[in-house]
This record gives C-alpha cells, sequence and structure tokens, in this order.
C-alpha cells in the first residue's frame, strides 16, 4: 500500500469512528497529484453533507466527478446532496447516472425513489422502491419509505401494510414505529397507535416525528393539553418543524381559539408555504368562523398547487352551495370524488346537493359509500338520518348509537351532528322522550360551539337592531319615499320565523308556470346595509335611513333587481323566500312598492319544537330556548308594527290554514300575487327544482297535517317553555 493509501485508510477510519474534524483536515492532507486525492475530495463532500451544509458538499464532489465520471457512489451522494438542497431534478439526474453505472446500487435507487416522490412522481417512486424491496426483501428502510409513498399516495391500506413490515423486520426502530403509529392514527384504530407511538416516543425522546405524531393522536383522543405538551417538545427540538405548527393550529381550532389557530397556521406556511394540507386546514377554520371569502381564496390556492386536492375541491363546493351555486357545487363534489374516491368528504358533499335537487335514492348511496370509508362517520349518519327520516333502518339507528358512545367526550360538534340525527329518527318513529333528551344535549353542544367560534347569539344586539326598524321605518318614512323605488311587480317576497312554512309556499308558488323560485336570498340584507356606501356616508345604517335620497333608493333597488333578474330573466313573477326578511320590509316596500309580500304564520310551539329539531349550523339563537324565546317576541314585535304602518301591504297566511285547505289558499296567494290559477300549484311536490331548506325531504311529498301541533309530543319535557311560547303569541 502506498503512503497516500495509507494516508486516506486513516481519514476514512477517522470519518467511521465520528471524528469529523480530524477526518477533514486528513482528507485536506492528500496531495492534489495523489491517485487517492479524487476520493479524499469525493468523502471531505460525504462529510459536509453529514454535517448538514448540502451546498458544500455539491462543490466538492461535483470536483469529484470532473476528475472522474464514472464512479456510481460520486453520483449517489451527489445525488442526496442534492437532494437535501432541494434541488430535486438534478437529484434524480445523479441518482439515474449512478443506477446506469451499477444497476444494483440498491442504496441509490432507493434515495431516487424519495427523490421522485418530493417531486409527485409517486408511481415512479413506488416502482423503483418495490424493485428495491424484491432484491433486498429485509431491507427495513425500503418498507418504510415504500409506506410513505404509498401514504402520499393515499393508498391507505397498501402504505399501512408496507409500514408494518418495516417494523417487523426492526421492531424497536423508533422513525418506523412513529411512521406506523400515525397511519394507524389515520386509520382510527387509535389503541395500537397509542401503543406503538408512546414507544416510539420512549425509545427517541428527542426524535421531533415522534413527538408530533403521539401529538396528533392525542388530539384524536381529545387528550388536548397532552396533544399540546407532544407539540411543543417536538418543536423544542426541530423548531422550523412546519407540520407541528399546522398541528398545534388544529388543536386550538378544535378548542374554538380560533385567532390563536390562525397565528399556528400561519407560522407553518411561513415555513412552508406552499403545503396544500395547511392552506386546506387554515381555511377549514377560517370558514367555521364565517370567513367565508377569506377561506376559499385559500382553498383555490391549494387547488392551483395540487389540482387533485379533494378537500380544496369540497370546501369550494360547499361554498358554492351555500351561495345557491347548486350545479356548479355538484361538479366540484363530482372532481373530488373522481380525484380521491376513498376520501368521505367528496361523497357527503354530493350527497348533500343531490337531496338539494331530490334526488334521495343517489343521495342515499353516496352517504352509505363514505359510511364505508370512515370508522366513525358522525356526519355521513346524521345526513343519513335526515334523508331517510322514519325510513332508517334500525342497525344505521344501532350504529349511530354505538358511534355516540365512543365519542364520549371528544369531539364535541361530530357528537352534536349525531345527536341531531338521533332526535330527527326518535321524532319519526315516536320515540318522543328519547328525542328529547337527544336533542337538548345537541343543542347545548352546538350552542357551546358557537361561542366558542365567536358566533354567539347576542339578544339585546337584535333588540337593539329591531328598535331601529320600527323607530326610523315609521309613517313619516313612507310619507316621504312614496313613489320613489321601482314600479315592477317581479320580486315576491315570502317570510316568517324560519320552519314557518315559507318553504311551502315557494314550491306551491314555483309551481305556477310563469314564477321562479329563487330560494332563501341575501338581496334584502345587502341592500340595507349598502345604504351609508350609496350615500357616501360613514354612519350606521339606521341613522342613514332618514337621509336617504330618492336616487339612493333607486340606485340600490336597480342592483337588487339586476340580481334577482339575473336569476330568471323571462319570470313574470321571481320569489325570495328568506325567512328573516321580516326584518327587512322597511327596506322592500322604499325601494318597491308593489313587491308581493307573504307572511307565513305558525304556531310558535310548533316553530320552535321544529327550529330545536334543526341541525342549522348558521342560525345563532336557534340553540338556546331562552334565545328562541327572545327572538320570537321581537319577531312579534316588528310584525305587528309592518301591519300598522303598512296596512293591506302585508298578505299573512296561515300554515295551519295552508295544510288543512290547500287549494283555497293556494288560490288567495295567487290572486295577491296578480296570477291566474295553476292546477299545478296544487301538486308542488311533483315540481322540479332545487330546494335548500331543512324541509327538503317534506316538501318533496304531499302535504301531511302532522306537523300541526307537533309540539304536544314534546310537553311533558318542554312544557314551561311552551307555556312561555304562548304567553309571548298570545300577549
Amino acid at each position: 500500500m502506498t503512503e497516500t493509501a495509507a494516508q486516506l485508510q486513516q481519514a476514512m477510519t477517522l470519518h467511521r469512528a465520528g471524528k469529523l474534524n480530524e477526518a477533514e483536515a486528513a482528507y485536506a492532507a492528500l496531495p492534489d497529484g495523489a491517485p487517492e486525492h479524487v476520493d479524499a475530495v469525493h468523502l471531505r463532500g460525504v462529510l459536509a453533507l453529514q454535517r448538514g451544509n448540502a451546498t458544500q458538499a455539491i462543490d466538492l464532489i461535483k470536483q469529484a466527478i470532473q476528475i472522474r465520471n464514472d464512479v456510481p457512489a460520486m453520483h449517489s451522494n451527489i445525488a442526496e446532496a442534492y437532494r437535501a438542497a432541494g434541488k430535486l431534478n438534478d437529484a434524480i439526474a445523479h441518482a439515474r447516472t449512478a443506477l446506469q453505472l451499477d444497476p444494483n446500487y440498491h442504496a441509490c435507487r432507493g434515495n431516487l425513489g424519495l427523490a421522485l416522490a418530493a417531486v409527485g412522481d409517486l408511481k415512479e417512486a413506488e416502482k423503483e422502491l418495490r424493485k428495491v424491496i424484491e432484491a433486498e426483501p429485509r431491507n427495513a428502510m425500503a418498507w418504510n419509505n415504500l409506506g410513505n409513498v404509498l401514504r402520499m399516495a393515499k393508498q391507505q391500506d397498501s402504505a399501512l401494510a408496507a409500514t408494518n413490515k418495516a417494523v417487523q423486520l426492526e421492531p424497536t426502530n423508533p422513525e418506523f414505529l412513529s411512521n406506523l403509529g400515525q397511519l394507524l392514527v389515520e386509520d382510527g384504530d387509535f389503541e395500537e397507535a397509542r401503543q406503538r407511538l408512546e414507544n416510539a416516543v420512549k425509545l427517541a425522546p428527542r426524535l421531533p416525528a415522534a413527538r408530533n405524531n403521539l401529538g396528533n393522536l392525542y388530539r384524536e383522543l381529545g387528550l388536548l393539553d397532552e396533544a399540546a405538551h407532544q407539540y411543543d417538545e417536538a418543536l423544542k427540538l426541530q423548531p422550523t418543524l412546519a407540520v407541528t405548527h399546522n398541528n398545534q393550529g388544529q388543536l386550538f381550532q378544535q378548542r374554538g381559539e380560533y385567532e390563536a389557530a390562525f397565528g399556528w397556521y400561519q407560522k407553518s406556511l411561513q415555513l412552508n408555504p406552499n403545503d396544500v394540507k395547511t392552506l386546506c386546514n387554515f381555511a377549514s377554520a377560517l370558514s367555521e368562523v364565517e370567513r367565508k371569502d377569506d377561506a376559499t381564496k385559500l382553498y383555490h390556492a391549494a387547488l392551483k398547487l395540487d389540482p387533485q386536492c379533494a378537500t380544496a375541491m369540497c370546501g369550494i363546493g360547499s361554498g358554492l352551495r351555500r351561495d345557491a351555486n347548486i350545479e356548479e357545487a355538484r361538479e366540484y363534489f363530482e372532481r373530488a370524488v373522481a380525484a380521491e374516491p376513498s376520501s368521505s368528504g367528496g361523497h357527503l358533499g354530493l350527497a348533500g346537493v343531490l337531496s338539494e335537487l331530490g334526488k334521495f335514492d343517489e343521495a342515499e348511496r353516496e352517504i352509505r359509500e363514505a359510511i364505508r370509508l370512515e370508522k366513525a362517520p358522525a356526519a355521513a349518519y346524521e345526513l343519513l338520518a335526515s334523508t331517510l327520516r322514519k325510513k332508517l333502518p334500525e342497525k344505521d339507528y344501532a350504529r349511530m348509537k354505538e358511534i355516540l358512545s365512543e365519542l364520549k367526550g371528544t369531539r364535541p360538534r361530530a357528537r352534536a351532528g349525531l345527536l341531531f340525527g338521533l332526535g330527527v329518527y326518535g321524532d319519526q318513529t315516536g320515540k318522543f322522550e328519547e328525542a328529547a333528551a337527544s336533542l337538548d344535549e345537541a343543542n347545548q353542544l352546538e350552542g357551546e360551539s358557537l361561542v366558542k367560534r365567536g358566533l354567539n347569539y347576542e339578544p339585546e344586539q337584535h333588540t337593539e337592531w329591531i328598535d331601529s326598524m320600527i323607530r326610523e321605518f315609521n309613517p313619516e318614512h313612507f310619507e316621504r319615499v312614496k313613489g320613489w323605488g321601482l314600479d315592477t311587480e317581479v320580486p315576491v317576497f315570502v317570510l316568517g320565523l324560519p320552519r314557518s312554512g315559507t318553504t311551502l309556499a315557494e314550491q306551491v308558488l314555483a309551481s305556477h308556470a310563469k314564477v321562479f323560485g329563487a330560494d332563501e336570498l341575501r338581496l334584502a340584507r345587502e341592500s340595507m346595509l349598502s345604504v351609508p356606501g350609496v350615500l357616501g356616508l360613514s354612519d350606521s345604517v339606521p341613522d342613514c335611513i332618514p337621509k336617504l335620497t330618492q336616487q339612493a333608493v333607486q340606485q340600490i333597488a336597480e342592483d337588487h333587481l339586476q340580481k334577482l333578474r339575473a336569476r330568471a330573466p323571462e319570470a313574470e313573477r321571481i320569489v325570495d323566500k328568506m325567512p328573516e326578511n321580516y326584518v327587512n320590509i322597511g327596506m322592500i316596500v322604499t325601494m318597491f312598492p308593489n313587491a308581493r309580500i307573504i307572511h307565513m304564520q305558525r304556531d310558535f310551539r310548533d316553530v320552535a319544537t321544529s327550529c330545536w329539531n334543526v341541525h342549522f349550523g348558521q342560525i345563532r339563537w336557534a340553540n338556546d330556548k331562552q334565545h328562541i324565546l327572545s327572538h320570537f317576541a321581537n319577531y312579534k314585535r316588528i310584525m305587528q308594527h309592518w301591519h300598522e304602518v303598512l296596512p293591506g301591504r302585508i298578505l299573512d297566511l296561515p300554515y295551519a290554514a295552508m295544510v288543512d285547505d290547500l287549494e283555497t289558499q293556494a288560490r288567495r296567494v295567487l290572486d295577491f300575487c296578480g296570477l291566474e290559477w295553476d292546477p299545478a300549484c296544487l301538486e308542488f311536490h311533483k315540481t322540479e327544482r332545487t330546494v335548500r331548506t331543512a324541509s327538503l325531504a317534506q316538501v318533496r311529498q304531499p302535504l301531511y297535517k302532522k306537523a300541526v301541533e307537533r309540539w304536544r309530543n314534546y310537553e311533558p319535557w318542554w312544557g314551561d317553555w311552551y307555556r312561555q311560547l304562548d304567553e309571548i303569541q298570545s300577549g
């Protein structure tokens, strides 16, 4: 052995012993002209990569390759340096060169698989890793990496099998245990996941990924303090771990601490701006606090980064559905199902759209698929119960109760949904005591959730708003604006309390050949809120009402009518059946003096019972019995005011009378709207159109009378509440 060869061997011995400073000095001491010099330069590059200096590693190994370009190890190691530097295409190119030189270089092939996965070429990555495993069936790292790639490809079962194989081969490898634990968390097998993850942390307490994944498990179990501790420990070890910042965001979102959640998501995106999962989680949190436009922007950003992101498609679809763009929403949900058939979100979203279109059999198929795909499908069962109602099979009812028990104190919003579903089933099958208990707990949970999300109802604020409407829209106002607004008979407003029969009235009208039912629109409220801006003032809306000018009213009315007309350009009448437009009647008459206003009336006790049975989500006053009392009192007060200042302008339509004698009441409505009789109005349940309401199942059926005096079913449990409601109604 030559002297320089001995020097190289000594340097390599130091390197293998972990004495990196001494090894580097020994490599550098080899003379430039020595045959071993190229190896020394190459190994100095490997040493730099070990120290985390990928740039220096690339420079050194590149020098070595320029001297000798036929050494597979050099190409393999520079590929790893390029991968560490994020230069993935260069990494792939050098790995392929190494494999051309040595097709049996399995370690390099495994690294090629990781680089391919990083650029999103998951099929090629899987292919390369399977070649490694075929050659080396006991290569635990290759099995682990294959599991990671299959997880990225959303092949959950295959990923679980591959990672499980890695753990079988190396049972005490904390990285493999951590990866397996995370997959088990995602699969819903929390018991085994806990065993694997707690073992991983015990074996390697300083492994950030294991801490992070154990935090994920604790979060799923509802052990939020324990989860926060694990996330904190992970970030102490690796402060730049973007995924843990994202997970902290999810934890605070689960707690209902939204500002904190937003902060964590923002930190995560600062570290990894293109992380699609974080963008979607951030969007979901924004959506929960009704920052819908901001949420939609983030979902679109995620979809631009990953055109196959089913979560983003579902988020966009939900926004479109909320805004009554049903066909476009359906397209996004169908795309989500096509992109990720194994995810329940697309199936559930599509089921909701199909229900609105009256395609209940198709909706049930989508819900059943979502149930098949999830381990604890609370949302799917809630939708199934709402869709099938009394036709819900007993085995589904039993499974709902099992899931409720499994959730215990975790996932309060999921529990609320299941309880609402059980309430629907109990109500429809005559199990009223059980329904009452389920609905009381469901509304309590939903009310607590609204408070946490900053969406709680403030009765005093609503009372002040009603006071201001009564004060400003007085007889003098209507005398002053006489002759203003638009001379059109197109708008028809069906309004009243939610669950008072507005959907039925609209469906009857929409069955007429000359009428279009536009469903629940926000246009009247938007017109009201636009007043200060149109006037160029910064005053409150009520303070601006006396300052309205004819020009401003004309502008607001024209904008409103244009948006309304866009929905049905040829219709003689267009129905907006937003129930709570009863608050906006003053502005409606100001804009449209000839608009028809149909006021649905129903026994307060039946309305309250129905509201208590429905998981509205966005109606903030419907989950507290005292809030319902306050809201109904204000409703009665302002409707009395409108009748006093606008005599004869509003048609009162009792729900009970409509159920008792549909034809007489339908003729009254058509006559009030200036329309000739159309027999199709009596067969409203056959009219094919989108219906967006909690009543969508009922409105597809002929009229039934059991909804009248429905409150009597619950009088043994809610009797005091009913007495208070009756006092407000008759007072």
